[in-house]
């Protein structure tokens, strides 16, 4: 009798079918993850559309020379349209992150964020659930940092989380001081953006110019760029040194970001620029929904880390 088992042939084509269900699982869930940050970019842009649309409208708006006169019903579709955006653009990034934590986070900020917009008794459900999901998603999806590296990422996280529930609870009332205190931590946090990417000469420069832009103007315009900033991005109350840095951090961190190949970084930088100081629950959605982006690209992509 041989003393070959009859069993070896089929055994090893199981084992050749078995590796390449393996190869056609991996291949399939890379495909996925490309898809999903296509699809979380996808939202992003049209989330930092709207927001860019409405900060434009208001400064037009409230120009101090010749102001722009805009319809009532533009407005109107800002007021209600801009929250609805944001928030099917925080679920879109919910759907398609792999962190169970970040996701529910982020479902739970989509869902509460528009609900001020349906009814005003609606607004401290819609307060509490975004400050909520948003620091669920953000600090509990955090590691514990091991590296300096890490140490600063987490900070910066913290620091925008931190900003969110003072300056929003302070806004609603929950809160009787905090006000400059949510706006500081805010651009103190927008300005450490630069900390998490890998800044060259050319996205150092964009943001020394925007930072320089702003400081000239607050220089030689005083009562324009103050009119800007309270209008534009609801700066109240901090010196506007603060905004510059701010400003320029986070330009810094959205050209390097497009210089790196990651579009991703991009646009959650800039989200939280044109978002604001975060007072008010569409700044807030902007400004989570930004900081969302910005963690998962810099995660993802670990070269485009400083």
């Amino acid at each position: 009798m041989s003393g070959e088992s009859p069993t070896a042939g089929p055994t090893a084509e199981t084992a050749e079918a078995e590796e390449s269900r393996d190869s056609s699982l991996l291949s399939a869930l890379a495909r996925i993850d490309v898809d999903g940050d296509r699809a979380a970019l996808w939202a992003g842009g049209a989330a930092l559309t709207v927001v860019a649309a409405g900060l434009a409208v208001r400064i037009a708006h409230n120009a101090p020379f010749d102001p722009l006169a805009v319809p009532a019903v533009v407005f109107d579709a800002l007021a209600v349209g801009t929250p609805l955006v944001l928030g099917a653009a925080l679920f879109a990034v919910a759907l398609t992150t792999t962190d169970p934590t970040r996701r529910v986070g982020l479902l739970f900020a989509g869902a509460f964020g528009p609900l001020a917009t349906i009814s005003p008794a609606a607004t401290l459900p819609a307060v509490a659930g975004v400050i909520g999901g948003g620091a669920l998603a953000l600090v509990g999806s955090l590691e514990r940092p091991t590296t300096y590296r890490e140490g600063r990422r987490a900070a910066v996280v913290v620091g925008f989380v931190v900003a969110v529930a003072v300056s929003l609870s302070r806004a609603v009332g929950l809160l009787d001081a905090g006000m400059t205190v949510g706006a500081g931590l805010a651009l103190v946090a927008t300005a450490a953006l630069a900390l998490l990417v890998r800044v060259d000469r050319v996205a150092a420069l964009a943001g020394l110019a925007a930072a320089g832009t702003l400081v000239a103007a607050a220089v030689t315009m005083p009562y324009l760029a103050g009119s800007v900033l309270l209008v534009g991005l609801g700066v109240v109350g901090v010196p506007q040194l603060l905004v510059a840095l701010a400003l320029g951090g986070g330009v810094a961190a959205a050209v390097a970001g497009l210089r790196e190949g990651v579009p991703l970084l991009a646009v959650g930088a800039l989200l939280i620029v044109l978002a604001g100081v975060p007072a008010a629950l569409p700044r807030v959605m902007a400004v989570l929904l930004g900081v969302a982006l910005v963690t998962r690209a810099t995660a993802q992509r670990p070269e485009v880390r400083a």
